[in-house]
């Protein structure tokens, strides 16, 4: 038990950097975002204002992803009392402190799926396994049918405090 606690607390330790890291790099791409903590199963009222299907919380609140949040519409005065139509896409973002595994990647889809989140992200500080990036070339594996939407998957370097440009299948940022 206490391993899995270690294991746990370690994991934790990236997410603040990660959303930070991520909060900044959408806000450079499309303007204004939003993004929380949400690894305990728990959603600001901000969050749950603006999830078009509040029925996924139930499902959520032993296994929540990472982190949650939605890229915002375009407008003049933007602030965080929004109504649901201000949400442009949703985010998803599953953190994981060892080398991504092929269950890792089916469990950003679901996140991504449940949330109809257009970016849905699955993010390690190991490197991408050459085994994962050889499947997803012949299977497309982080291509997510019910939307055609993919899963991003990213390698966080903690030195620097930034992913590695190098995501499979491809960058979230890219034109």
């Amino acid at each position: 038990m206490s391993n899995e606690k270690t294991i746990k607390s370690h994991e934790r330790d990236l997410y603040e950097p990660i959303k930070d890291y991520l909060a900044e790099s959408f806000r450079q791409k499309f303007g204004n975002c939003y993004l929380e903590i949400t690894a305990e199963g728990v959603f600001s009222h901000t969050l749950k204002s603006v999830v078009r299907h509040d029925i996924i919380f139930y499902f959520l609140r032993k296994k929540a992803p990472d982190l949650v949040g939605f890229v915002a519409r375009k407008q003049s005065g933007w602030d965080a009392s929004f109504v649901p139509s201000i949400v442009q896409d949703y985010i998803t973002v599953e953190i994981k402190k060892d080398k991504i595994e092929l269950k890792d990647i089916y469990q950003a889809k679901m996140y991504g799926d449940l949330f109809q989140a257009k970016y849905a992200l699955l993010i390690s500080p190991e490197r991408i396994p050459e085994e994962i990036r050889r499947l997803d070339q012949n299977t497309y594996v982080t291509r997510r049918y019910m939307s055609g939407w993919y899963v991003h998957v990213g390698h966080w370097i903690s030195t620097v405090d930034r992913i590695e440009q190098n995501w499979l299948p491809r960058s979230p940022f890219q034109d």
